[in-house]
């Protein structure tokens, strides 16, 4: 396979990023369709009670407050129902469902949006983050979100973010999912602190939210630069290895598998399990692919 090298901005900052350039299909997954058009979609929700696919689009810049961010909205069949769904954000990433309400992480806030109507109706501001990502609900009804520059995991709580954890264990923590036993599941970027050209790729993690304690979801080689994180309805989760552009499988205690390779830039996934649908947004090309899979 090849490797190339692109340029990323980060907060204003040219930075190297290494993509593995793997153009094509693989594995067990097959094709649906694809939607082009999108201007760096980073994250894909299905909300099954609205029979929509919702797509943030980061805009120009994922860590600019330009105002260019925005929502944009799906039917089952990739088909754009509302480019401008909701408008005005800056750079939205992670996405979650809770009564009728759109949460969605905004570099240094989460947004609630209606889902009705589209319009923000609350702003959930973080004191000390550093770059919010990937949002899920809680099996209590809690809305976590990752702070992938900050190693850490917040929540909302009143009308603001409140930290559940920071810890060396969470490096470049970005996909989240909620667990059983009051545990969340962390798919982890990798350690960032060498900058983005000199990634240490992570791994997925189990974190107790009681005790705080980190432990490996399964193997932990081989390592990926982990973006997306969501169930497969069968006890197992699938995962998108950003830098690869791959889909993994993984069950508790196993290794990840390849079950599809897209493209470089594969971000934050959903899984419509009872289809067997897997909807994936690549960054950098502005398409969301959709794939048909199912766990054996």
């Amino acid at each position: 396979m090849h490797i190339s090298t692109r340029f990323a901005r980060f907060g204003g900052t040219m930075v190297a990023a290494f993509w593995l350039a793997a153009p094509t299909l693989a594995q067990d997954a097959v094709e649906l369709w694809q939607t082009t058009g999108f201007a760096l979609p980073e994250s894909v929700l299905w909300d099954a009670g609205t029979g929509l696919f919702y797509v943030s689009n980061m805009g120009a810049d994922p860590m600019a407050k330009d105002g260019d961010g925005y929502i944009a909205t799906m039917d089952a069949s990739g088909t754009v129902q509302n480019m401008a769904f909701t408008t005005g954000l800056d750079a939205p990433k992670g996405m979650g469902v809770k009564d009728g309400t759109l949460y969605v992480s905004d570099i240094d806030s989460v947004k609630a949006i209606d889902l009705a109507t589209g319009a923000v109706t609350a702003t959930y501001p973080g004191q000390g983050v550093a770059f919010l990502n990937d949002i899920t609900i809680g099996t209590d009804g809690t809305v976590y979100v990752s702070d992938t520059f900050g190693n850490a995991v917040y929540k909302i709580e009143g009308e603001g973010l409140a930290l559940v954890a920071q810890d060396a264990g969470l490096a470049g923590a970005n996909g989240l999912m909620p667990g059983p036993d009051g545990k969340l599941l962390v798919a982890n970027l990798g350690d960032i602190s060498g900058g983005f050209e000199n990634i240490v790729p992570g791994w997925t993690v189990v974190l107790d939210l009681a005790s705080g304690a980190i432990e490996p979801y399964g193997a932990t080689e081989p390592p990926g630069v982990l973006d997306g994180i969501v169930s497969d309805g069968k006890g197992g989760v699938i995962l998108t290895n950003n830098g690869a552009g791959t889909v993994l499988h993984q069950m508790p205690g196993g290794a990840p598998t390849v079950i599809a390779t897209i493209a470089s830039g594969a971000a934050d996934l959903d899984y419509d399990a009872q289809n067997g649908v897997i909807v994936v947004p690549i960054t950098p090309e502005g398409r969301v692919v959709a794939l048909k899979w199912s766990p054996m």
